[in-house]
């Protein structure tokens, strides 16, 4: 019995790990190839799943494109422009949460 919640704890452990892993990667910078891409800014690591706005903040800076743009957290703004898409979010913690289930079970196997 303490086996199997060693194991039930371990499991739950490593999704609230992949969860963490998944809403992090919205902070990562995305590469924006023209301007007009700068409306429909897609965030979020494996499968993006946060898209924002970044028009409003970034539209008038001349810079040479493709750019790397983080997503912007208006902090003084009242209105907030990012969306959030729950299924590739859903999608994203899947494959990431089978990634760690890979990575645990090749250390058990290999390096104990």
């Amino acid at each position: 019995m303490s086996e199997l919640l060693d194991r039930l704890f371990i499991w739950l452990f490593l999704l609230l790990v992949s969860i963490f892993l998944v809403l992090i990667s919205i902070l990562l910078p995305v590469t924006i190839n023209e301007r007009e891409e700068l409306r429909v800014a897609m965030f979020g690591h494996p499968i993006p799943f946060a898209q924002q706005d970044l028009m409003g903040d970034y539209g008038e800076y001349i810079v040479k494109y493709p750019h790397k743009f983080t997503i912007s957290f208006g902090m003084l703004e009242n209105s907030s422009s990012i969306y959030f898409y729950e299924t590739p979010f859903l999608f994203s913690v899947i494959i990431v949460y089978i990634g760690l289930l890979i990575i645990r079970y090749l250390h058990n196997r290999f390096l104990l």
